[in-house]
């Protein structure tokens, strides 16, 4: 009995440790676009149009969808090809025009490496947007040792998505 009193406690001390092992990268930003909010929601859900406005000096490469479902909306599926592989993706949120919301997991050899949760809250009238982005990464297995510099990357790619969207609107 006292055996596995001992075995219990073991293993729960291991369930713990793999929960804290965890890693998880978060970015939260506000932006302000001085085009409509509808403006900016249209532009946000038309994933195989990023390649037109997403500038390729970081890690992005091609947005597109997987099937030919008809329009963007919640459950559609969609992959994100970077210099770190291709993500496989699903709309989560659809609420025109005020939220949009991602998950896109990218595997390696076969496994999970990371998994990022997108969303962005519209707020705003007719002349602006304000843009409220929040990036949740989490990594697993060997990849949670890069989370200092998945931090970092995330900071980076975020911000020059919204400054890509930015520039992209407000120059029209």
């Amino acid at each position: 009995m006292v055996m596995v009193v001992h075995l219990l406690a073991s293993v729960a001390r291991r369930r713990v440790v793999t929960t804290m092992a965890s890693s998880i990268v978060r970015f939260d930003s506000v932006t302000t676009i001085q085009r409509p909010r509808s403006v900016v929601f249209e532009r946000l859900a038309d994933i195989p149009a990023y390649r037109s406005w997403m500038h390729r000096t970081g890690l992005f490469r091609l947005c597109g969808l997987t099937s030919d479902d008809g329009p963007v909306r919640e459950g559609t599926a969609y992959f994100h090809a970077t210099r770190m592989g291709s993500f496989q993706g699903e709309v989560t949120e659809f609420e025109p025009p005020s939220r949009l919301g991602f998950r896109e997991t990218l595997h390696w050899f076969g496994s999970g490496a990371m998994q990022a949760r997108l969303e962005y809250f519209l707020d705003g009238d007719s002349d602006r947007t304000t843009v409220h982005h929040i990036a949740v990464g989490e990594l697993y297995g060997w990849m949670r040792l890069m989370k200092p510099a998945a931090a970092l990357m995330a900071r980076s790619e975020r911000t020059r998505t919204l400054n890509s969207l930015r520039r992209s609107l407000e120059s029209e």
